[in-house]
């Protein structure tokens, strides 16, 4: 901790600023607390990040998703301010200096500290994973040891979505000695990729030094793509469990479950953690809660702290190597005063304990399901329909709606037992509070909305019980796309496989090998088409899985993101590379801008598609046909571009918005019909207006259309409203409970499906003519940022089942019927 300096923040939104604890690329770390006397500490991230639109939109997103992980050996995210004018990011404050600070002031750690170490870190990523993110940049400098175990930080904070960027002056993200070969080389990286990452932070534990070294950042990487780990000075048997971690292949590396195991047999909860670190370092933690106390005792972190800590401690108090902590010295016979002392004592009474063996579980015999091995891929598991809990009725207009209960299929199992469940964000606090409270004062809040929806009714149905339900993989945040009474999906493990909509119990067929990207396969000249490694579009026959073609566009362009396809053509979103060589030709320079690229299946061409600066970095959503590429801009319009590579706008139209989110389009009979602050239809080859309605109260968040009727969901109160196609009259408005707004609605057969606003909670079923809440189905497993993916096949009308994806699991639910 160092002093705060005139120039630094005093408030950082709640948090009253007391002292500085460091600084990275991002930003500075400071020591804050709140009206409670709440200690955390605030990252705020730097002025001229900030000032970027991208970076904002990267960082709010983060800060959602890092809010979903909660455990035990994680620091965790307690609040945040990513829209305001300085961004911050507020997590618990762990007492201990990190694995990088200790292993240089006092040297590598025991092997049973060590052990400990690992074990306390593989059920950080659990939680991380369970929360469905990758954490990407796991390192020495991103682990704090404190005296009730070992801490994860920064997880999943400011990163780009594979791991790996370019920036415009050619700069890599992350740290080559601790990279995974995945990010070495640019491809996407998994939650296998954190286990890698692991075996080089528990060797450096171990040796005080990475299992691979270079003299400059390109042989670092070269190094871990191709070179072997120097394990020579690691004990047996941590030389295998990091051998094992280190393995270049993502599926030969063993799950976080296992490393585990192999780390604390007994499991990591029953280590005895009070006597898990050197004495050295425990003194060390005692001098950090002394300092911590000092300040609590001055007040203002801005003048005295450093005085009075000399004058009392002794100038000769900083940390160097050394064991003893008598009652009145620190480490190398360093006097402290006789409160400091105490402190010491209190956090190093430990109690013994002896070294246990060490046995590394049997590795998967299929490593693709590493990551669930209690249950992922078992043909034992496929094919048992389980049966979700049920919600209570629906509350009536008098009575706020009551949570669906939480009971998970999979209660009581190892998995379960684990602290994984995310800590509510703020969000969801105010949202319970709100509810709490009743409609009445809702209403007061929200003001009137001038509608007749009546309040959220109760369903009144029960929801119908799967036709079947098949346990996978960790899915993709993408909905299923049909083909010929099958239905296609991916994993984040990359494996596209098929189910048949009327007994899905086992696929069909799997075929392994493609990217993470969290898009739907496309239908494109009759192929399945998916993204490969780099630049490669993989197609695979839509009836058996063998694939057909691997083509590769090269290594000027990485493609991340499928957006669409229509006859040979798929449009992708992606980096294209410029490289430049230095004048003496020792170094290559390599610059990369996101694209759009029209990518000609049949010529093998990638072609960009010119879009406007404003668009650049946007989440795009666009609706794709022959000749139109549709989307909301940057400047909130409805555009339409050509897809004959020139990327002309062919048409535009001006929207009122209130929000920063942009929905989905979609198209009926050659109309687009577009949401934001008002829902508008728009002639699709003309761009000539239509019609327009006006929504006051906070307008909508997505839109979806079926036969003759237009749907959008609502901000204020959640709900759904329904209009007539052609004229835009309001045909009815369904007041709903709490809605994941940022879930696009469904719409087939005879009903609309919308998400809940907590997953756990499942999604809800209304009559599309009627407006009648129908049911709720929820199979009470809160996933953390995983939500619900529905998707019905339109084209076969409601004899075919709505496909509802959740995590690992997959339903079949028979479609309502009017």
């Amino acid at each position: 901790m160092k002093p705060l300096r005139p120039t630094d923040p005093e408030q950082l939104g709640p948090y009253r600023t007391i002292a500085r604890l460091g600084a990275g690329g991002m930003g500075e770390v400071f020591l804050a607390k709140d009206d409670r006397q709440q200690t955390v500490a605030v990252k705020v991230i730097r002025p001229e990040l900030a000032s970027g639109r991208a970076f904002r939109n990267r960082f709010r997103r983060e800060v959602d998703a890092a809010r979903a992980v909660s455990g035990t050996y994680t620091a965790s995210v307690v609040d945040a301010d990513p829209d305001g004018p300085v961004p911050w990011l507020a997590t618990t404050h762990i007492l201990g200096p990190t694995l990088a600070d200790a292993v240089k002031a006092y040297g590598p750690l025991p092997q049973r500290s060590v052990l400990a170490l690992g074990a306390g870190l593989a059920e950080a990523l659990i939680a991380v994973h369970s929360a469905g993110l990758v954490h990407r940049d796991l390192k020495p400098s991103n682990v704090l040891l404190s005296a009730e175990g070992p801490r994860v930080i920064d997880f999943g904070i400011v990163r780009a979505t594979d791991g790996y960027e370019l920036t415009l002056s050619g700069v890599l993200l992350g740290s080559p000695r601790y990279m995974c070969p995945e990010q070495a080389t640019g491809d996407p990286m998994g939650p296998a990729g954190d286990v890698f990452c692991l075996g080089s932070v528990l060797a450096y534990a171990a040796t005080g030094k990475s299992p691979f070294d270079g003299s400059s950042a390109a042989t670092l990487l070269y190094q871990v793509v191709h070179g072997t780990p120097d394990l020579t000075r690691v004990q047996e048997p941590l030389d295998t469990i990091i051998g094992f971690c280190l393995e270049k292949s993502p599926g030969a590396r063993p799950s976080p479950d296992r490393v585990s195991a192999a780390c604390a047999p007994g499991g990591a909860d029953a280590l005895d953690w009070y006597d898990w670190l050197p004495e050295a370092v425990l003194d060390s933690i005692g001098r950090q809660a002394a300092a911590l106390m000092d300040l609590d005792l001055g007040g203002d972190g801005r003048t005295g702290v450093r005085e009075r800590e000399a004058a009392r401690v002794g100038a000769t108090a900083a940390p160097g190597p050394g064991s003893g902590s008598g009652s009145g010295s620190g480490p190398g016979g360093v006097r402290v005063g006789p409160r400091l002392a105490a402190v010491q004592r209190l956090i190093t009474e430990r109690r013994p304990s002896g070294p246990h063996p060490v046995v590394f579980p049997e590795h998967p015999e299929h490593p693709e399901h590493a990551g669930h091995p209690e249950h992922a891929g078992h043909p034992e598991n496929a094919g048992h329909p389980e049966s979700p809990a049920r919600p209570k009725p629906g509350p009536t207009r008098e009575q706020a709606p009551a949570p669906a209960p939480a009971q998970s299929p999979e209660r009581g199992t190892h998995r379960a037992r684990r602290s994984l469940r995310p800590a509510p964000s703020r969000r969801r606090i105010l949202t319970a509070g709100a509810l709490a409270v009743g409609t009445g004062l809702a209403a007061l809040l929200h003001g009137s909305n001038g509608r007749s929806g009546g309040g959220v009714a109760a369903p009144s149905g029960t929801a119908p019980e799967p036709l079947w339900t098949y346990r996978s993989d960790p899915l993709v945040q993408a909905p299923a796309v049909f083909y010929n009474e099958t239905a296609l999906l991916k994993t984040q493990s990359g494996a596209l496989f098929s189910l048949g909509v009327t007994d899905g119990t086992s696929p069909r067929w799997t075929y392994r090998g493609i990217s993470q990207s969290p898009t739907p396969p496309l239908l494109v000249s009759d192929a399945v088409v998916a993204l490969g490694t780099g630049a490669t579009v993989i197609g695979v026959d839509p009836a058996t899985g063998v694939e057909r073609y691997s083509l590769d566009f090269g290594t000027d362009f990485r493609f991340d993101t499928l957006l669409g396809g229509v006859g040979d053509t798929v449009t992708i979103i992606g980096l294209r590379f410029d490289r430049e060589g230095t004048p003496d030709g020792a170094q290559e320079s390599v610059t990369s801008t996101n694209v759009v690229l029209g990518t000609d299946l049949g010529s093998r061409l990638a072609s960009v598609i010119p879009i406007s600066a404003q668009d650049i970095g946007l989440d795009l959503k666009p609706v794709i046909d022959a000749s139109h590429f549709v989307y909301i801009d940057g400047l909130h319009r409805l555009t339409a571009r050509g897809t004959d590579g020139r990327g002309n706008v062919l048409w535009s139209q001006r929207m009122t918005s209130d929000s920063e989110t942009r929905s989905a389009p979609v198209v009926l009979d050659k109309t687009v019909f577009a949401a934001d602050s008002e829902l508008i239809a728009v002639d699709l080859e003309s761009g000539a207006l239509r019609w327009r309605v006006r929504e006051e109260n906070g307008g909508f968040a997505s839109v979806a259309a079926a036969e003759d009727t237009v749907y959008c969901t609502t901000r204020n109160p959640h709900g759904v409203e329904a209009f007539d196609a052609a004229t835009g009259a309001r045909r009815w408005f369904r007041e709903t409970p709490r809605l994941d707004l940022e879930n696009p609605l469904v719409a087939g057969g005879s009903a609309v499906f919308v998400t809940a606003e907590a997953n756990k909670n499942g999604f809800y079923a209304i009559d599309a003519r009627r407006g009648e809440l129908l049911w709720n189905f929820t199979d009470g497993r809160d996933t953390g940022i995983n939500d619900w993916q529905l998707s019905c096949d339109l084209g076969a009308g409601s004899d075919h089942p709505l496909i509802a994806q959740h995590f690992d699991r997959v339903y079949a639910l028979p479609m309502p019927h009017s």
